[in-house]
């Protein structure tokens, strides 16, 4: 059984129409106010497309933007969206909302005008996308100059998950805002069926941790044309999902770019002529989607608190016991290096990554994991952290908790900003996902196992064979009384060095892909069976698209197990931070030891039987920007393996429970680089605000009497409630039957 109370036999009594209640009680510069919202949701209402359109200009051109996402209903004077009446819909997978022809094709036309529209524009795709990072210019008139040089993206930060939700928002409404004049321009007879189709369009996410079939990597974001209807009618135009263009050259305000300041985003990017390598990598997300499929898997089984799976902040888990070894930040890490790759794409820095479109299909899949995971730990949200670099709107060191203002976003044309708590209901904003539309945890938990559960096969079943034909790994089995959960934890400083760095990780020695200059000790020996379907190298028929060739590739070897991502930016230090920002995760090695149990090499998965296996059988390479790197040589870089008993899932509607304390195999690593034991210390940086009452509120609502730590030195230079635009907000949504009979509540 899961380890908190939940509604039982709820799901039937669940409609379409059910009933949100906010309640909001807020200190903000010494007032209390109180605001009460009520909104139901019934089958869509087909509202009139001019007002929509009307009431987004209207928001754009007063002097703050009110972030409403998708707001389907008039708005108010202040800009909020209307919540009567209000739809919600799903934002669906991108290969499903493929298969709505009407809305893909204004996905795509919305999306090709959304990022034409002229840099000047608040709501164009170049100001929205560059809050993130470059060029770290103010948005929304939010104050200037900045607090720092810096982007406002919170990376490696306990607001990392909360704070990309309303960023989402304005990119969403920004977006429909753009599908709303694409359907001014087709013919007045025609818009009927346009709007219709937009009245339900969300935009999509990329789940790059199911199983897709060959192509973990859809052709959707790869093709560089695609074909669409317009008003005069099918024409093939630069699919707006394969890149973005800058213009002739990048804006000086950027500070510079990759590859000589290469005016389109590059995806893994070769030489002569420069170009994206979009082959590659696909193949390299084929590798390693077990692995990705596995950290998702754990994470929802760990039962860890909400906060601290959402963020890699090593200062929000240092003190973790048990299951608190990866997150979902970290995982969200290993997807921006390989789609950037070591050759430099701008995916793999953190502070120009937003430009590229992938980056919104791929964040909008985190959101959706968090969303997602809310439900299995529903009385745990944001924790308390510290800021570790200074940022655009925040200095370092300041205190945060989830009632902090999550600037730039404002929730009106006030200037009042949301917080954590504002935004806890994705619907709020207008949308919900496939797996949260009943908002239950056995709905979640099914999800979960059908499409990252090892041995599921929902999308693409291989009859009686366990093996991947695409690289020869191991695909997995489920989970069984006995069983342990294996996986090497990596420490790591977030911005050691210019760019990234990416950790491959293999049991068993790799064969003839590996690179000469490895620091570990590689055989030279052929793999015992063909590492692709192919040695050949393949293209996609353009001469534009780098060729690729898997056999030179060391990820497609069978003893690959995955890669782990340190996403850093263009310059080290991140913004001259006083101290390291560290950073925690892990890399599952359970499913590729399952394998080696299953080939006879591995006599079993108990930890007495794993830790000599691992240290004679596994290895790692570090690659950065420059290649190759000696893992002694990285600051503040550690290894180290460690496994936890598996308590198998009761029932369909449950997950596994790895909760259990893990415990250290020291043995496995403590003769390869970086592996030596290792305890990490808390910096200063790292200790965050007690949780408590006293440390929730204002001066009139009580302060410590001491300060904190015991040491009679208060770290922080200002707590989290002396923030202008901090705001106390307690929700509770209650849930009723078509009858506006009451079900149950949630805070």
């Amino acid at each position: 059984m899961a380890n908190f109370s939940k509604p039982q036999n709820m799901t039937t009594m669940l409609f379409a129409l059910f009933a949100f209640l906010q309640f909001t009680v807020a200190l903000q510069h010494g007032a209390h106010h109180q605001h009460h919202a009520r909104h139901s949701q019934d089958a869509i209402l087909k509202r009139q497309i001019d007002e929509i359109a009307d009431s987004l200009v209207a928001r754009q051109s007063s002097g703050y933007t009110a972030i409403t996402g998708v707001c389907s209903t008039s708005t108010g004077s202040d800009g909020t969206c209307n919540s009567n009446g209000r739809v919600s819909a799903p934002r669906l997978e991108i290969r499903q909302l493929k298969q709505n022809a009407d809305q893909w094709n204004l996905y795509l036309l919305g999306m090709e005008r959304f990022m034409a529209k002229d840099k000047n524009d608040r709501l164009s795709y170049y100001q929205v996308v560059g809050v993130h990072g470059r060029p770290f210019v103010t948005w929304n008139n939010f104050p200037t100059p900045l607090l720092n040089q810096a982007g406002f993206c919170p990376h490696a930060q306990t607001l990392f998950g909360s704070w990309h939700r309303p960023y989402l928002a304005i990119f969403e409404q920004a977006l429909y805002q753009s599908v709303q004049e694409v359907i001014d321009t087709f013919p007045e007879g025609q818009r009927s069926r346009w709007q219709q189709a937009a009245a339900t369009l969300r935009m999509p996410y990329w789940d790059w941790a199911q199983d897709g079939g060959s192509a973990t990597v859809p052709t959707l974001i790869r093709d560089q044309t695609v074909t669409v209807t317009k008003p005069s009618g099918t024409v093939t135009i630069a699919n707006p999902l394969y890149s973005y263009s800058w213009g002739s050259s990048l804006p000086s305000e950027i500070g510079g770019g990759p590859w000589n300041n290469w005016p389109n985003t590059l995806r893994r990017p070769v030489a002569n002529p420069t170009r994206s390598n979009n082959n590659e990598m696909n193949a390299r997300f084929n590798a390693m989607r077990v692995s990705l499929r596995d950290r998702v898997f754990a994470l929802f089984s760990s039962k860890q608190s909400w906060g601290a799976a959402s963020t890699s902040q090593i200062g929000v888990r240092t003190d973790l016991s048990g299951s608190g070894v990866d997150s979902f930040e970290s995982v969200h890490d290993a997807i921006h290096n390989t789609a950037g790759g070591e050759t430099g794409g701008h995916m793999y820095y953190l502070d120009i990554s937003s430009f590229d479109p992938i980056f919104w299909l791929h964040h909008t899949n985190v959101d959706r994991l968090l969303a997602m995971y809310q439900l299995i730990v529903p009385n745990t949200y944001v924790a308390n952290g510290n800021i570790n670099r200074g940022m655009a709107q925040w200095q370092q060191g300041e205190a945060k908790n989830s009632y902090t203002p999550l600037k730039p976003f404002t929730k009106n044309t006030k200037g009042d900003y949301f917080t954590s708590q504002d935004i806890r209901e994705t619907r709020v904003l207008g949308y919900h996902y496939p797996e949260t539309s009943d908002r239950t945890y056995s709905q979640v938990a099914r999800a979960v196992t059908s499409l990252y559960g090892a041995g599921q096969r929902t999308l693409s079943r291989r009859a009686d064979n366990e093996t991947s034909y695409e690289t020869g790994q191991y695909q997995g089995r489920p989970l069984k009384e006995g069983d342990y959960h294996h996986v090497l934890s990596i420490v790591a400083d977030k911005f050691a060095m210019d760019g990234s760095y990416t950790v491959h990780c293999f049991i068993g020695k790799p064969g003839s892909n590996s690179t000469s200059n490895s620091t570990a000790p590689y055989s030279n020996s052929t793999a015992p069976y063909p590492i692709s379907n192919s040695t050949a190298p393949y293209t996609n028929g353009t001469s534009s698209e780098a060729d690729y060739d898997p056999s030179t590739d060391y990820t497609q070897d069978p003893n690959y197990v995955g890669a782990y991502g340190i996403l850093g930016g263009m310059k080290a230090g991140g913004g001259n931070a006083t101290y390291p920002i560290m950073t925690e995760g892990a890399l599952p090695l359970t499913t590729c030891l399952q394998g080696k149990e299953a080939d006879g090499s591995l006599k079993s998965l108990h930890p007495d039987d794993v830790e000599p296996y691992l240290a004679e059988n596994l290895y790692y390479k570090v690659v950065g920007l420059n290649g190759e790197l000696n893992p002694d040589d990285i600051p503040n870089f550690h290894v180290y393996a460690k496994c936890t008993k598996v308590t198998p899932a009761a029932s369909d509607d449950e997950l596994p429970d790895l909760s259990a304390p893990y415990q250290t195999l020291p043995k496995a690593t403590e003769n390869k680089p970086a592996g030596k034991p290792f305890t990490y210390t808390p910096s200063p940086i790292d200790i965050p605000l007690p949780d408590g009452p006293e440390y929730e509120e204002g001066p009139s609502a009580g302060q410590p009497s001491t300060p904190y730590p015991s040491s009679g030195v208060f770290p922080y230079p200002t707590l989290p409630w002396e923030e202008q635009g901090y705001c106390v907000t307690k929700q509770t949504i209650e849930y009723v039957d078509q009858d506006g009979n009451f079900l149950y509540a949630e805070m």
